[in-house]
């Protein structure tokens, strides 16, 4: 009986079933996507913009063809999780452990995928400062968020966002907190998103989706949140399969080996669909 191949699917449908609630970057990456693999790429394509014309009364109109943007992605994400389970740990307890630590790996592999989507903040198609600075939201400072969440609707309007397109902002941990001594704890929308598994949960405010990530890049002290569209800014594949995650039997030894892998790649196909929020990273405060 082909146990081990059985074992192979329920540790892979573990793995996936945590990434819709544990990728902050879905929100902004368009998963929409034919993605294949051919070789060591990912290949991602991506529906092209349409162009619009003036209209000549006396002249029949022309039609374009459906085009698209079939690019080439480095497979730039490529890692795994092992782990060891001797058989002493089994006849010791009666606990079905194992589940936890695989959804603990499988959080690590999801962290790290976000941390790697998440620092594309350097191919925005624009950066928002305060003025050159840093924004910074201290005790002191709290009263510049209606000047931010201003200020950032006009830089998105500027990147001729449609209105109605859903705006999603992540953001460093510390930020809902600077809302919250602006306004008094009184925005009903706020609710209580605690940080888990490196995101937290959204709230709304300013007309802005918000989330809250432990993921972002800091570099010196400037934290970079990334605000964009839903699912337009980043085209993104991944790839975890049975034949990627196994359980083995380890030779030599009295245990069972696990291991799960996680291919992923992505691109910035879209840049002015993506704004880099610079903050500096001792936002906020007591």
């Amino acid at each position: 009986m082909a146990l081990s191949y059985i074992q192979k699917e329920l540790w892979a449908n573990t793995i996936l079933a945590l990434f819709p609630e544990m990728l902050v970057s879905d929100r902004i990456a368009n998963t929409n996507v034919i993605a294949d693999s051919r070789g060591d790429k990912w290949h991602i394509t991506a529906a092209s913009d349409v162009s619009v014309a003036d209209v000549n009364d006396a002249a029949d109109l022309t039609y374009d063809d459906l085009t698209d943007t079939d690019t080439e992605v480095t497979v730039n994400f490529d890692k795994a999780m092992k782990l060891i389970d001797y058989d002493s740990n089994k006849v010791e307890t009666s606990i079905n452990y194992m589940p936890t630590y695989i959804r603990r790996g499988a959080e690590r592999l999801a962290d790290a995928l976000d941390a790697a989507v998440l620092s594309v903040h350097g191919d925005a198609g624009s950066n928002f400062d305060n003025g050159g600075t840093d924004w910074q939201f201290t005790k002191d400072t709290c009263a510049e968020i209606p000047a931010f969440f201003g200020k950032l609707s006009k830089a998105c309007k500027d990147l001729n966002w449609p209105e109605a397109s859903q705006k999603y902002l992540v953001v460093p941990s510390g930020f809902k907190e600077a809302i919250l001594t602006y306004s008094g704890g009184r925005e009903s929308a706020l609710g209580d998103s605690d940080i888990t598994r490196g995101r937290g949960d959204a709230f709304v405010y300013g007309g802005f989706n918000i989330f809250v990530s432990n993921n972002l890049t800091t570099v010196s002290t400037t934290t970079h949140g990334l605000c964009g569209i839903a699912g337009d800014g980043i085209a993104l594949g991944k790839q975890i399969d049975p034949n990627s995650v196994e359980m083995m039997r380890a030779e030599g030894r009295f245990a069972d080996l696990y291991r799960a892998r996680l291919r992923a790649g992505y691109k910035v196909y879209r840049a002015t669909a993506l704004i880099d929020v610079e903050i500096n990273s001792t936002t906020v405060a007591t």
